[in-house]
């Protein structure tokens, strides 16, 4: 059976490339007419880019090692032609790759707040801002263990933005970037 008729049409100038057109035949569009497809096709040939790594074509004959048959040099591109057909095929394969929309009935009852939704709401709250005199409880517990204390120590142990922290320990204490116990 013939399924396909191809055209190279020469250029008018001889710099520009051959225009080549595919073009199936009737009796292969009618064997499946429910599934529409493009009739027409353009061939574009291109030559592959210097550098990028050759592609070799192999052969093997009854059970013999491969042997080398060539080297690829142009690559050719199989385009629709833009046309009438080509948009008919399109809308249905879109139609056909869309599930049509069901309504399905609830077994249960809805519910608005999930178990998830109240833990990222949880994280999204982030510290509470706790009072100037409980801030100090905790600042004043945290100094009875240790002498000294960098600020990122401080924040995660009252869990309070830096800002707060910084006005409380500038009326408390001294802040020191390099103290006496570094060396």
């Amino acid at each position: 059976m013939e399924v396909a008729t191809i055209r190279i049409q020469k250029p008018a100038i001889s710099s520009e490339p051959f225009k080549v057109s595919l073009g199936l035949t009737p009796e292969l569009m009618e064997l499946e007419p429910d599934s529409p497809i493009a009739s027409e096709h353009e061939l574009k040939l291109c030559k592959t880019a210097e550098g990028t790594n050759l592609t070799g074509i192999f052969s093997t004959l009854d059970n013999e090692e491969p042997s080398m048959e060539g080297w690829i040099t142009h690559k050719m591109q199989c385009l629709p032609v833009y046309n009438t057909q080509y948009l008919k095929m399109k809308e249905h394969y879109l139609r056909s790759a869309k599930p049509p929309r069901r309504v399905k009935p609830l077994n249960h009852k809805p519910v608005s707040s999930h178990a998830h939704n109240k833990d990222d709401c949880k994280r999204k709250d982030g510290p509470k801002m706790l009072s100037k005199d409980n801030i100090l409880d905790l600042l004043f517990q945290a100094f009875e263990k240790h002498q000294y204390y960098t600020l990122k120590d401080l924040q995660f142990i009252t869990k309070q933005s830096v800002f707060v922290l910084n006005a409380i320990l500038k009326d408390i204490g001294d802040y020191n970037k390099d103290p006496a116990h570094k060396k």
